[in-house]
């Protein structure tokens, strides 16, 4: 193949022959010209497999501009992309979409389960049914808290949750009543108040430590109610009469409860009924949507030199992000549907393609993390501009549209004369493979996995067998390409140090995105084979298994292969040893040292500062001179607020107290005016209460922040309302009579102030044991969190990510990155602080929100890049004989980088901890990183001259290591920085005294 062109800088024609046409005595030609030529005439023709069909069919592509042909494939991707709906419509458009939305369904849903069951209140009929307890409000809080606005899998789940809840509190209410009436018939009054109120406090306290454990909005919900029906029929109904057990109105409790319970769910299951399944296929579908779109973005700007940071680009990776988390919570809830209808093996498939989403998306993170490091590497901000373009003049001769064939590769021998002319010589060889490539992943995503019916694509057996001619396919010109490369006389003659290093930059990022490109072609082929078994299991109608029933034969869930959840004091404990020989010889000490410890632990002094704050409120409902006040005050109002508010951080109890306090007073002034304007009413004010809640529940559902501040509103309201109503409704000897309040003709002023106050003293006397009893600190944790995470994750990188052992057969295995549920536990938990932090009181000013910010954005990333290279161990563990030659070769160097990576997490460590300023000069890692990359290309050119057979497969994984190795250290100068903005850095005036 001969290629020409004519260059008006130069003013002749110059042609560039293969080496074995050329006329003797001429030089190879170098890719570097002076043109200024169209791009769009740069064009060569590649074979595309069309997934739908598994045709293969020719078209022709521009290295860096789009050509017909590409636009003609994009636009047929867009028509079999899921329709979205049209933003431009009119006023009447958009109305409909609005009220036929899940958001307007959903807020509806609530409103109406509110409206019944408020009526079951005003309504004098159902009102007898739920027996004679003046809390009778309580089947609405039920409803709030337990919304029908959820999937249905929620719903099951939270009533499981409710049903444990409701027996631990109504077995510790009877045990403990029947003690106090046992010790009050035998003239012993005091010993059963005692107990009544040391184990109610005690149980609080359980309740809360159990809820900050699971750590679940539904749990959270169910340990509320807990908490409620405790406080109600142990302390307000038990300080009353010690004598009897009050079963009717423990039963009349029960039956509110229970008909709370039946409201929500129903409402739930009958009216719009939403589906986990539904949704978490929905979700599947979006997550496979946005990653076709992002593959295209990040193969474009690795083939051209676009910026992978672009506004367009973080907008999906936030969108795949979302979408992953939404799959996670969804798959969640729809096992409760699937194993209720006994569809056991299709959650486990589901699941399965949930994680397959995961591994994909790490891939594809991988493959972001090439095109950043191409970007720095080739310093695209001034090679852009430049006028030698390499490549793109050298074929720029094709101004009579001609193409060339992604085969000829036997006929091309252009010759690159430096590292940024090998990334176009690459971009050359194989930039419209990697297109026609990831045009046919891209069509497969965009088909799969569900259709419109939310039925599996029937089209999937297809496109695994056009997935596998499209992946052979490429991976013949891949190796091809590298062949090319390698080929060239950069890689073969000896060079300086510098320029080595550069040729083995440029060679990583090639090679890791090409075959990092395959590895998701690989992962998809997995994500298919998922979903053709998921397909056989669900046409088949037989399957249904209902093994989780059989307990008896599942593993116990506290072996060791279920880590237990790490928490930052944990891994404090586990860092702060002891010395085992010199405890042994104080086994006494020790053992009382080990009992003084447990009480240091952030959850067991959480659950300690409830139980006595409880006891604290509780005991003025028992002592004779101030049981009346407590009586008369709605003090059980003040102490659920407590039990409700109460958090293990200082900044999280302050996080709700002023949404809480403006709720508290909007809903009781609101219940006064409805009220005052509308008794005796039953319907009028039921209607207004249901339009009322119309705006709370649209809170509570939307709002991302602070959604907790609809239901305080609620809450409140209802509870000033209908408690009202329930005093001035009552049968005669049935209800207390509660005279401060009005009694049978009841004074709303006087209820809707009490309701106030009662929440408000329950708020500040939460501020003030957080803040006086065990205090703990949000931003300490902060710091210590960090110190933690950063030496647990220098300790992880400092053992090896490419670490190897021997396996049974004998086999040399990667181990694998280690301990990354404990690090990303941390993480989750530190996330959470950074947003009570700033709710503390700081005397010095106001905490540096952003700084701590950016810190965990650091971290995270570096997380990412944890994830990314364990992604690629996890596809294939075993190591080849010719991968464990160069491993063990480049140990040495190897070990010399992690060394240094870990002296940097350390320091980084120390100055969090201990608050000091950081050194000048941290240890560098650019030099080691250097002589890595030199000693790969001794090894590449020892094993050409020694015939030792080493492919460009054997260096993916070192692609890779160096890859995510450059990432960290670029984010940990980041870090270094962001900590020096804290603490400064050592100088002279450091010590000065």
């Amino acid at each position: 193949m001969s290629i020409g062109y004519s260059d008006p800088t130069f003013g002749e024609s110059a042609a560039f022959l293969p080496m074995d046409r050329a006329v003797a005595g001429q030089t190879r030609p170098s890719l570097r010209h002076n043109s200024s030529l169209s791009r769009g005439n740069i064009h060569r023709r590649s074979s595309i497999i069309m997934a739908d069909t598994g045709q293969k069919i020719q078209r022709s592509y521009s290295f860096w501009d789009q050509t017909q042909d590409e636009i003609e494939l994009e636009n047929q991707i867009g028509s079999n992309r899921r329709k979205v709906e049209d933003s431009n419509q009119g006023f009447q458009g958009r109305f409909k979409s609005m009220v036929s939305s899940d958001t307007c369904k959903g807020v509806l849903k609530g409103a109406l389960a509110y409206f019944v069951a408020s009526w079951a209140v005003y309504s004098s009929t159902l009102s007898s049914i739920l027996g004679n307890a003046d809390s009778k409000h309580l089947i609405c809080t039920i409803v709030v808290y337990f919304h029908p606005t959820r999937t249905k899998g929620s719903m099951i789940q939270s009533l499981i949750f409710v049903i444990l809840a409701l027996s631990f509190a109504f077995s510790i209410s009877v045990i403990l009543m029947s003690i106090s009436a046992k010790s009050y018939n035998m003239e012993s009054p005091e010993l059963g108040y005692g107990i009544d109120l040391v184990f109610s406090c005690a149980a609080l306290g359980l309740i809360s430590l159990t809820k900050q454990w699971v750590s679940k909005p539904t749990f959270n919900t169910a340990c509320s109610l807990s908490a409620i029906v405790i406080i109600s029929c142990v302390i307000k109904e038990g300080s009353q009469d010690g004598s009897v057990v009050p079963w009717a109105k423990i039963g009349s409790i029960f039956r509110i409860v229970l008909a709370g319970c039946i409201v929500s769910a129903l409402t739930c299951y009958l009216l719009w009924p939403t589906s986990a399944e539904m949704k978490l296929k929905q979700h599947l579908n979006e997550n496979a949507d946005a990653q076709s779109h992002l593959l295209k973005l990040v193969s474009r700007s690795f083939l051209g030199y676009d910026h992978i940071e672009s506004s367009e680009t973080n907008v999906l990776v936030e969108k795949v992000k979302s979408s992953l988390k939404n799959l996670k919570r969804y798959l969640e809830e729809a096992k409760f549907e699937l194993y209720l209808k006994g569809k056991e093996k299709e959650y486990h498939l589901l699941k399965d393609l949930v994680e397959s989403c995961g591994k994909l998306w790490m891939t594809m993170a991988g493959m972001r993390m090439s095109v950043e490091f191409k970007y720095e590497l080739l310093d695209i901000g001034n090679h852009v501009h430049t006028e030698t373009t390499s490549l793109r003049s050298y074929y720029s001769e094709q101004v009579d549209g001609s193409t060339s064939n992604e085969s000829d590769f036997d006929d091309d021998e252009a010759v690159a004369i430096n590292s940024k002319e090998l990334f176009d010589l690459f971009v050359y060889y194989l930039g419209p493979s990697i297109k026609s490539f990831s045009y046919t992943v891209r069509q497969i995503l965009s088909g799969v996995p569900f259709n419109s019916e939310n039925q599996i694509e029937p089209a999937v057996e297809q496109y695994s067998k056009s997935l596998a001619l499209a992946k052979d396919l490429y991976s013949d010109n891949q190796l091809k390409a590298l062949k090319k490369l390698y080929d060239q006389d950069l890689f073969k003659t000896e060079t300086d140090f510098d320029s080595k290093v550069d040729q083995e930059e440029v060679a990583a990022s090639c090679g890791n995105f090409s075959f990092l490109l395959l590895e998701f072609a690989s992962e998809l082929f997995e994500y298919l084979r998922i979903l053709k078994e998921l397909n056989a299991v669900s046409t088949y109608k037989d399957t249904k298994t209902f093994e989780f029933l059989k307990f008896w034969k599942r593993s116990s869930p506290l072996s060791s292969s279920a880590p237990r959840k790490s928490t930052i004091n944990d891994m404090i404990s586990r860092i702060q040893g002891t010395n085992e020989d010199y405890s042994a010889k104080m086994s006494l000490n020790y053992r009382i040292w080990r009992i003084v410890k447990i009480l240091r632990s952030v959850d067991v002094q959480f659950g300690l500062r409830v139980g006595i704050g409880s006891l604290f409120i509780a005991i003025f409902a028992y002592i004779d001179k101030t049981k009346d006040f407590f009586d008369d005050w709605r003090g059980e109002w003040a102490l659920v607020t407590f039990c409700i508010i109460m958090n293990k951080s200082v900044g999280g109890t302050t996080m709700t107290i002023k949404w809480r306090f403006l709720g508290t007073f909007l809903g009781a002034f609101t219940a006064y005016c409805v009220w005052v304007l509308l008794y005796p009413n039953a319907l009028l004010m039921a209607i207004v209460g249901f339009l009322f809640s119309i705006g709370c529940f649209h809170i509570i559902i939307n709002w991302e922040a602070n959604n907790a501040f609809g239901r305080f509103i609620l809450l409140t309201y209802n509870l000033t309302v209908l408690y009202s109503w329930t005093m001035a409704n009552k049968v005669i000897d049935k209800v207390p009579d509660y005279d401060d309040e009005g009694g049978d003709n009841p004074i709303i002023f006087e209820i809707a102030i009490h309701r106030f106050l009662g929440v408000s003293f329950g708020v500040i006397w939460a501020l003030i044991v957080t803040m006086s009893l065990f205090p703990n600190s949000a931003r300490s944790r902060i710091r210590r969190g960090l110190s933690i995470l950063w030496l647990r994750m220098g300790i992880i990188w400092h053992s090896g990510p490419l670490a190897f052992e021997v396996d049974e057969h004998n086999e040399y295995k990667l181990i694998g990155i280690r301990d990354r549920k404990t690090i990303h536990m941390i993480m989750s938990e530190l996330e959470t602080l950074v947003k009570q932090a700033p709710m503390e009181i700081r005397l010095k000013g106001p905490f540096p929100i952003g700084i701590y910010e950016k810190l965990l954005i650091s971290t995270s990333r570096i997380i990412d890049a944890f994830e990314n290279l364990n992604s690629i161990i996890e596809i294939n563990k075993r190591l080849t004989p010719n991968e464990h030659s160069v491993l063990q070769n480049l140990a040495g160097e190897m070990s010399e980088l992690e060394n240094r990576v870990f002296l940097i997490f350390y320091m980084l460590a120390s100055a969090m901890k201990l608050g000091f300023p950081l050194a000048n000069k941290p240890a560098s890692t650019e030099h080691s990183k250097e002589r890595m990359l030199a000693k790969m290309s001794e090894i590449r050119k020892r094993s050409t001259s020694e015939k030792q057979v080493l492919s460009d497969e054997d260096f993916v994984l070192l692609y890779t290591y160096n890859l995510v190795t450059n990432s960290i250290t670029n984010e940990l100068d980041v870090l270094l920085g962001l900590v020096a903005d804290l603490y400064g850095r050592v100088s002279e005036e450091t010590l000065e005294l």
